[in-house]
């Protein structure tokens, strides 16, 4: 027989007294662990309460459900209405709220930064992007500010990925640097506003030299996309207490974290082991390195 519920936890508290010694030691189990009951499959969780896989399947149907599988649905469910409830009701941050609530504020502000981010990700432009930084002769880094910090962080990250890139934080540094450039060197400026006139000017140089211009920003309509041959958009919004920081930082981490797996994931897309993560295919081809060294 199916049920519905609109507690789980408190139909199952009700009908404890009733079940027998063994379904009552599978129901407290329930009780005490639910967000982890809710993610196990039948073997590991007959494993963690020492009965038989059969033994489950019968206390679920017992209490009314069709199975394990129903049983962990309506779980997740109200485990996420108890989430959800536990949420403050806005992100904006106040005086009186409480450490709870300024924490939860700052977690929502960055889960729905990076949800909007990937919302805005065009993914057809993603396979040229990543062709550019594979072809560059040199990649340059630019920003400003808080944008500075993510260019340097994509610059270790692009070199320990084997491509040759820098970073420039300054305005004289890329006024110098970026009006040499050559027609094989890709320059990515990060400015969450698109008008930093620092990096809106070293961007305007790099183009005038005949370089790859790839903006990453939050405007679709700012100076620094206009002179943009290819963009990236991120999202974020600045708080009245934490400025645009968390939300700037964390889209254009992001972002240049995303663009390092498509590279690593291009680099690895010949491997015979298509089947394997990342990370064991990066082991694979350090182990590979090492004994052939």
């Amino acid at each position: 027989m199916s049920v519905n519920r609109e507690n789980v936890r408190v139909y199952i508290s009700n009908v404890l007294g009733g079940l027998g010694e063994t379904d009552q030691h599978i129901a407290r189990f329930i009780l005490e662990q639910p967000a982890t009951v809710a993610q196990m499959p039948v073997r590991k969780l007959a494993e963690a309460i020492s009965v038989s896989e059969a033994t489950i399947v019968r206390f679920c149907k017992k209490i009314g459900y069709t199975g394990l599988l129903e049983l962990k649905a309506a779980l997740k469910r109200e485990l996420l209405a108890d989430r959800e409830q536990l949420l403050p009701s806005s992100p904006d941050i106040f005086l009186d709220d409480s450490r709870n609530d300024v924490a939860q504020k700052i977690a929502m502000t960055v889960e729905t930064t990076l949800n909007e981010t990937i919302g805005l990700l065009d993914m057809k432009v993603v396979n040229p992007v990543v062709e550019r930084f594979l072809t560059a002769n040199r990649v340059l880094f630019v920003g400003f500010g808080a944008s500075g910090l993510s260019a340097m962080e994509a610059r270790d990250k692009m070199n320990r990925q084997g491509i040759d890139s820098e970073a420039y934080t300054d305005r004289f540094t890329m006024t110098l640097k970026l009006a040499n450039l050559k027609p094989e060197d890709l320059v990515v400026a990060f400015s969450h506003s698109g008008e930093t006139p620092e990096v809106v000017n070293a961007f305007r140089l790099a183009k005038k030299a005949g370089a790859h211009c790839l903006a990453i920003t939050h405007s679709p309509q700012s100076p620094l996309n206009e002179l943009a041959d290819t963009w990236l958009l991120t999202s974020g919004s600045a708080g009245p207490y934490q400025g645009d920081s968390i939300a700037t930082r964390m889209s254009q981490l992001f972002m240049i974290e995303f663009l390092c797996t498509e590279i690593t994931r291009h680099n690895l897309r010949d491997s015979e082991s298509t089947g394997l993560s990342i990370k064991e295919l990066l082991i694979k081809e350090r182990i590979k390195r090492e004994s052939t060294g």
